[in-house]
């Protein structure tokens, strides 16, 4: 049976999925800073101003973390960093 395109996708529990140091393992220094900003909801070109990097270097970053973290949404990753313990929402 395929998956429905509006249909919600289910993320693993923190318990099952990659803990804080595996993402200091699998992620660049560079990568987890991008992955944070990400996660709070800032756009390639924020996160370029941010880190004082262009948007396509940040772009290369993302798609570097999709590919490491077996993903391809920003809203997975963002998920997956809150539920992971890098990024504490205000």
């Amino acid at each position: 049976m395929s998956q429905e395109k509006n249909m919600p996708v289910s993320l693993p529990p923190v318990e099952e999925g990659p803990n804080k140091a595996a993402f200091m393992q699998i992620l660049t220094p560079r990568e987890l800073e991008v992955l944070q900003l990400l996660a709070r909801g800032l756009t390639n070109l924020e996160i370029g101003k941010q880190l004082f990097i262009s948007k396509h270097t940040v772009k290369n970053h993302v798609s570097n973390i999709y590919r490491k973290l077996n993903v391809d949404d920003r809203t997975q990753i963002a998920l997956l960093a809150i539920r992971n313990g890098l990024v504490v929402l205000d």
